[in-house]
């Protein structure tokens, strides 16, 4: 899969709400990755989880809810 997505990228804009929300403490997508998601996606709006590792809604689930919710009130109706 890795393999895969390196020739991967993204086109155009997108027309919903987008946050990429990264943990911190990730090991298998490293943090040091969340600079990528950032100069693909300027648009978006981008969330360090802080302490949070590959699972973050296990790590802190009310953050993950959050993130979401806040993500998901921006949308138009």
């Amino acid at each position: 899969m890795a393999r895969a997505g390196r020739g991967y990228a993204f086109a155009g804009a997108p027309t919903v709400p987008v946050t990429v929300a990264w943990g911190t403490r990730d090991r298998i997508l490293p943090y040091r990755q969340a600079a990528v998601a950032r100069a693909r996606l300027p648009g978006a709006c981008h969330l360090d989880l802080t302490g949070c590792g590959h699972v973050p809604m296990h790590d802190d689930p009310e953050l993950v809810a959050s993130v979401i919710l806040d993500t998901t009130r921006a949308a138009p109706a």
